[in-house]
């Protein structure tokens, strides 16, 4: 594991470095010889990983002319838990043909959030994907059959749910669910069920500026129902970005942005009875994101210096000035300094004002921090 330092402008010669961790002073040389220092870099290399190196890390650069800060760095600890109940005990449940039918799945913790899926479990413990139209996988584990079929029965298999992390290239099994099909004596032709809802997304859904968000519609229903999902009222067609999964009853935005906002509607029909709607309001916030970023300088003495830095986020960020690692409230004072939501001006340059000048912009969703150094040259 390796936490890095990389903020400092390449024209601040850099003579030391140092750590915080928990807004506390870190001293890594008083640990054993897990935690070492590059040579003339001031990343910090762990190795064998510990509990007690978990936390929140900051790193400033700092010579005679200013301090450099970089951002935090959250340090977690990639864990997969077991399934609360793998004694290796097996259940039996009961469903009726043609109808719709749920299995429950309580998947265990972890770090990041594991992925859930269902897998058929055999007798002699080989495991196969499941990969139906009728059986849809919601997002907190979840198995949901439109309807269910006499060959859905467990006969020399079991449904059995699993998580997996990425991060730590391993899975976990939960325990071995039987499904038993109680048939109606119907013929399957003649067995129909209008459209039920079984699990949509909340109908006011909130999604973040750049990432992926899936929007759920998953109705059961014999025939199989089938959806077309519309936007503010026209229907939606697939393209690179936007294209619909689990046979459509799933619309996915791959990097959702602000034209993304707008009431999505699934219409959900199987030939049986009255057509079902059902509508989502998908809003979009974002983390800050800079619009203009203060950029180097550099400045003889008596010009004028203005750093400029605008952002922008959903809730609107508020922007705050560092003056080398410190709230710039804490600088000196400078009566030929002014501030502003965003910018600096210090009109009159002296060597004085050489430094580092960082521009912080948070709002609840997160924040993004960038300093730069500004150089002020001796007049010739």
């Amino acid at each position: 594991m390796e936490l890095a330092f990389r903020g400092a402008s390449s024209w601040m010669m850099l003579d030391a470095y140092r750590w915080i961790k928990n807004g506390k002073p870190f001293e890594y040389t008083s640990y054993d010889n897990r935690i070492s220092q590059q040579p003339g870099r001031g990343s910090l290399v762990v190795t064998n990983p510990k509990d007690e190196d978990l936390g929140q890390y900051q790193c400033f650069a700092y010579n005679e002319w200013g301090t450099a800060t970089s951002n935090s760095v959250f340090v977690r600890k990639a864990e997969l838990n077991s399934f609360k109940e793998t004694d290796g005990s097996q259940k039996t449940v009961q469903a009726q043909e043609g109808l719709p039918f749920k299995l429950a799945c309580h998947p265990p913790d972890g770090w990041p959030k594991p992925n859930v899926y269902w897998m058929l479990q055999g007798d002699q413990g080989q495991l196969k994907t499941i990969n139906n139209s009728r059986m849809t996988l919601d997002p907190e584990g979840n198995l949901w059959f439109s309807n269910v079929t006499r060959f859905d029965a467990s006969s020399d298999f079991a449904y059995t749910c699993a998580a997996k992390s990425l991060f730590r290239n391993e899975y976990k099994l939960g325990n071995k669910v039987y499904l038993d099909v109680q048939q109606t004596g119907i013929s399957p032709t003649l067995n129909k069920h209008e459209p039920v809802r079984q699990y949509t997304t909340r109908r006011n859904e909130v999604a973040l500026r750049g990432r992926k968000v899936e929007l759920y519609c998953i109705y059961g229903g014999t025939p199989l129902p089938q959806v077309v999902w519309k936007k503010n009222g026209s229907t939606i067609l697939s393209s690179h970005r936007l294209t619909q999964d689990n046979y459509g009853k799933t619309l996915v935005i791959r990097r959702v942005g602000y034209d993304d906002q707008g009431s999505y509607t699934c219409e959900v029909s199987n030939g049986v009875g009255t057509a079902q709607t059902y509508s989502i309001n998908l809003q979009i916030k974002a983390a800050p994101f800079f619009t203009e970023e203060p950029q180097f300088q550099n400045l003889a003495e008596g010009e004028t210096a203005v750093i400029r830095c605008k952002a922008d986020g959903t809730p609107n960020p508020q922007i705050k000035w560092v003056h080398n690692g410190k709230p710039i409230e804490q600088a000196e004072p400078n009566p030929r300094r002014q501030i502003s939501d965003d910018s600096i001006i210090i009109t009159d340059l002296t060597k004085k004002d050489t430094g580092n000048y960082g521009c912080n912009a948070t709002n609840s969703i997160g924040y993004v921090y960038k300093d730069v150094f500004i150089n002020v040259q001796f007049a010739l």
